[in-house]
């Protein structure tokens, strides 16, 4: 099987960084090599420390380079400030955005954005990411793979 080329930002946590990796050799498996535009704390530009800097001149231009933007849902991803607001960044942009539960994550761990802009919910299964970041619509799944509500509250899904 030829491996087809995908531009994806990664929005994350920053703990979970070092799963980028291991998203990327996942999928890998699964016939998609993913050209990386996700941002690493560790390694941002003159240490960079000015949140609106970083998202107006950092995480933006990589996000707009993406064609999929990549939800890593970890312990603390529901907390986090930033993911909140890279998803919703993403919905302005039109970008399809897929969340995807890492191992040991809780469906409390979702970001509140994800129910109002995100396209579909997967476990960790290559085969299902590949398919939401090429486009399938799918169900919304729970941590250990079975469907579940694509939001609780019936939210209507907005497409910026």
């Amino acid at each position: 099987m030829a491996e087809e080329i995908k531009n994806v930002f990664v929005s994350h946590h920053h703990k979970d960084a070092d799963k980028i990796e291991a998203f990327k050799n996942l999928i890998g498996r699964h016939g998609v090599d993913m050209r990386d535009s996700s941002i690493y704390e560790s390694k941002l530009k003159n240490n960079a420390k000015n949140e609106q800097y970083i998202k107006q001149e950092l995480i933006k231009p990589q996000m707009r380079w993406a064609g999929t933007v990549a939800v890593l849902i970890g312990k603390d991803t529901a907390k986090s400030d930033y993911v909140n607001w890279e998803i919703k960044t993403a919905a302005e942009m039109g970008k399809r955005i897929v969340g995807v539960y890492l191992q040991g994550a809780k469906e409390e761990d979702i970001p509140p954005a994800l129910y109002e802009y995100g396209h579909c919910l997967v476990g960790w299964n290559g085969e299902k990411i590949v398919r939401a970041i090429d486009g399938e619509d799918m169900d919304w799944e729970k941590p250990d793979g079975t469907p579940r509500i694509s939001n609780p509250d019936d939210l209507i899904h907005y497409t910026c």
